[in-house]
């Protein structure tokens, strides 16, 4: 099985990365096939809407995200992780995001039932951001077809490397990885 990892932190080694790592290593362990995309570090741009791929067409946006988009569309899975600042998350995580929908209009591709599994790191108690993360396995990953059954929620987690002090999330990711 093929297994597309999304770190949608822009701090490198973030705790955020570092859960996404440990869940690719038990998917990997597991003989999986991974790949892993830093969306910091590729040309993406937003959705303009215009509706090209409602044609069947590819994004117009012949950026780096329509290669990441393709390989999704050949994975079963994919594992998105991103840091919640300001209760959403990253403007990285949310470009990607907002770029899945130029699969979701085409009548050509879909990602439609694809396991999902969503990593949250962030500074507050666990149990703060639990309405926005619901509302995001809803839309856009539920809206899009993925079956999100898996969600990790890191908190108390504030500066790059803190969640290496978390020895229970780190297994749980890594067990949420071999899961898949």
């Amino acid at each position: 099985m093929k297994v597309v990892g999304i770190n949608a932190s822009p701090r490198e080694n973030s705790n955020a990365e570092i859960l996404l790592d440990k869940a690719l290593k038990g998917a990997e362990d597991e003989g999986n096939e991974i790949s892993k995309y830093t969306l910091e570090n590729i040309n993406i741009s937003p959705c303009m809407a215009c509706e090209t791929c409602a044609t069947g067409l590819d994004c117009a946006r012949g950026d780096d995200c329509n290669t990441i988009l393709d390989e999704l569309l050949e994975a079963e899975a994919i594992i998105f992780s991103s840091p919640i600042y300001y209760g959403q998350m990253s403007a990285q995580g949310k470009m990607f995001v907002d770029r899945l929908y130029s699969i979701s209009r085409n009548p050509k591709k879909s990602i439609e039932g694809k396991d999902a599994i969503l990593i949250f790191t962030h500074g507050a108690p666990e149990g703060t951001y639990d309405q926005y993360i619901e509302l995001t396995k809803a839309s856009p990953f539920g809206y899009t077809g993925m079956e999100v059954f898996e969600v990790l929620d890191v908190g108390e987690v504030q500066e790059p490397g803190d969640v290496n002090s978390n020895q229970e999330a780190l297994d749980e990711a890594y067990d949420i990885g071999s899961s898949i």
